[in-house]
């Protein structure tokens, strides 16, 4: 048997030479290295992370094991959190995957000799995540600076289908990572490779020693060994999709199960193929049926409404009707029954079920799976099925398409969740090779306009703020709103004092801006006979969101984005304008800013506006972004400078 290699990437394959490594037994290197010599600030080094997948028999056939041995080196307090363990196990319909043979050693020097401290297996602890997940956890003992941790253990899988993938790359810098894959001849998997040009190590052979037998069939393992040396640390930089994009790693899928009576078991041929899987799947395809055959009794009554009238009326149905339980995936989770017995269920079960209730009305309504954010991105060179954790809905609506969803009520019709925002979607029809990209280039804007009165007597500034928001800002405001009122308050400023809490005007009307309204208090900075004053109070931007030196990902805000900012300021009898910040416009192809103060009819009038022409951005233009935020931030924080009049010069 072959593994499939299904990369563009072209593999420069050499073999490393490494010490012999045995567990508990430390080495010379482990002992001597003081710092990681390409990353010389890293808290912590992955000394070596080796992985190894292999087939094992049971009563029924095979199970998967997985062994892992890493050895970390502590430097300094801050790697501490490298010395908390946690082994991730999932949980299936019918069974749930198992740890065993967990071992661990802390080694540390002391009065000049190797100090060696086990674990204790009674401080291995579960805990469960969801239904479809829970973890082993421990923290290992006597952890100081210098320390060495030393972790073993196998995981027992009977998810054949489900082969472990493998990260090269972690948080921190990594001496040498390796994973070895035994397949068997009854199983076939490909792979790719991410964020790798060249494997350091790479190595197929067949096993030696001893032939195995499965039902009547001699068969050896053949080896596949992947190693990557000195892989740097992954720095989690803002403004990306996921982590997952740009790690370095390798991810497994089932392409063939070859039975022992001949017959093979395509499982991975084509999107056309997998589309036709999905559709004849009860959890997919036969549900939407099933929602289409209830939608023809229960929704007839909207046939004579407008096409984009019946879209909307489904939607609030099932928004207002059934309740997300906070769990995504591609398939449903719960029966056709169960889900309208209990009205709650995973995104699948509500998404599928709105699918065929928009197509019984005669709306065409496809499937589209995808990857959300946090998932990573998807791509059209490989049909890998366990790639996509999602789905939404593509309609069809007197010839406009457009990709909607119906899981979250504050959520308007005409956007998807910002966690769909992401790369591409396979559109499920029958035969299907379509994709749909994914984006919204509707602008999101946030304005406040403030009002400011400064009461010099009592040394206070009080105003009222106006605040709208669209779009996207306007969704997570509506939610933080929900969630935490007082949060959301707090939020708004560190320096000013809401008066009689946030008033919100249209909570729940998600189809229009978000509007709310609050009065503030705050004081006011007076030296000498001047009084110093921030135009736009404490309520805008005033740290640079682009903190880093260097930038080597692409930059995805997710949606465009801009903010208006209009301050009122009454100036008080006695007092003159002195100083105002000058009048500034940028603009960019990626970028525009325009800021302007100006005195009338006794009032500092304050316009500042600032937008990103773009969603995504090359890491080229990373520095144009910052030195943008920079002047921002800095302009929109400039004070007023009012002086108080002499009372001769007054007079005259």
């Amino acid at each position: 048997m072959k593994l499939s290699i299904v990369s563009l990437l072209l593999f420069v394959c050499y073999t490393i030479q490494a010490d012999e490594i045995e567990f508990g037994k430390l080495r010379p290197i482990d002992l001597e290295t003081k710092e990681c010599a390409f990353e010389k600030d890293a808290a912590a080094l992955i000394m070596f992370d080796k992985g190894n997948s292999w087939f094992v028999r049971d009563d029924n056939g095979f199970v998967l094991r997985f062994d892992r041995h890493i050895r970390i080196k502590i430097f300094k307090e801050a790697g501490f959190d490298y010395g908390e363990i946690e082994i991730p196990l999932f949980i299936g319909k019918d069974d749930r995957e198992n740890v065993k043979d967990i071992e661990a050693f802390t080694f540390n020097i002391e009065d000049g000799a190797i100090k060696k401290y086990a674990l204790d297996n009674e401080n291995v602890f579960k805990e469960d995540i969801n239904e479809y997940w829970y973890a082993k956890k421990f923290a290992m003992p006597q952890l100081k600076e210098g320390s060495i941790i030393d972790v073993k253990y196998s995981v027992y899988s009977p998810f054949y289908d489900y082969l472990q993938d493998w990260e090269f790359q972690s948080d921190i810098p990594t001496l040498y990572s390796e994973y070895k894959v035994n397949m068997i001849p009854f199983y076939s998997y490909r792979y790719r490779l991410q964020g790798a040009s060249k494997m350091d190590h790479f190595k197929s052979y067949e096993k030696s020693g001893f032939e195995r037998t499965f039902a009547g069939i001699p068969f050896k393992d053949m080896v596949y060994e992947f190693g990557l040396k000195n892989v740097p640390s992954f720095k989690d930089e803002e403004f990306i999709s996921s982590r997952n994009d740009y790690l370095k790693k390798i991810d497994f899928q089932l392409a063939e199960v070859n039975y022992p009576s001949g017959y093979k078991k395509q499982l991975m041929e084509s999107w056309p193929a997998l589309a036709d899987e999905l559709l004849d799947s009860p959890a997919f395809g036969k549900y939407i049926k099933k929602a289409e055959k209830w939608g023809k009794k229960n929704l007839a009554h909207l046939n004579n409404k407008p096409a984009h009238e019946r879209m909307e009326e489904v939607l609030n149905y099932m928004k207002s009707t059934y309740a997300w339980n906070g769990y995504t995936g591609k398939y449903r989770q719960r029966t056709f029954k169960e889900f309208n017995d209990k009205l709650t269920g995973n995104s699948a079960n509500i998404n599928l079920f709105a699918i065929g209730a928009l197509n019984s009305i005669g709306i065409k309504a496809s499937p589209v799976i995808i990857s959300t954010r946090s998932n990573g991105k998807v791509t059209d060179s490989f049909p890998y099925a366990s790639l996509f954790n999602y789905v939404i809905i593509l309609v069809d609506v007197d010839g406009k398409k457009q990709l909607v969803d119906a899981t979250q009520p504050l959520c308007p019709n005409n956007l998807i969740p910002a966690k769909c925002i992401n790369g591409k979607g396979f559109v499920v029809e029958e035969e299907s090779e379509a994709w749909v990209n994914i984006s919204n280039r509707s602008p999101s804007m946030e304005e406040l306009n403030l009002s400011i009165h400064l009461n010099v007597d009592e040394n206070e500034m009080t105003g009222r703020c106006l605040a709208k928001s669209t779009g996207y800002m306007a969704l997570s405001d509506r939610k933080s709103y929900r969630a935490d009122k007082k949060e959301f308050e707090d939020g708004l400023s560190d320096e000013l004092s809401i008066v009689d809490g946030i008033k919100p005007v249209n909570l729940l009307d998600n189809k229009t801006p978000f509007k709310y309204s609050f009065d503030f208090t705050g004081s006011i900075d007076q030296i000498d006979n001047q009084l110093i004053v921030a135009p736009f109070a404490d309520l805008t931007v005033k740290d640079n969101p682009f903190k880093q030196e260097n930038r080597s990902l692409p930059i995805d805000l997710v949606y465009l984005k801009a903010n208006r900012l209009i301050a009122t300021i009454g100036i008080p009898e006695g007092y003159r304008v002195d100083e105002l910040p000058a009048k500034q416009n940028l603009m960019t192809d990626n970028v525009a800013f325009s800021y302007s103060a100006v005195v009338h009819n006794n009032q500092i009038q304050v316009v500042a506006i600032y937008k990103f022409k773009k969603i995504t951005y090359d890491a080229k233009a990373y520095k144009e972004l910052k030195n943008f935020m920079k002047e921002v931030t800095s302009k929109v924080n400039a004070k007023i400078i009012l002086t108080k009049v002499d009372e001769g010069v007054a007079a005259l």
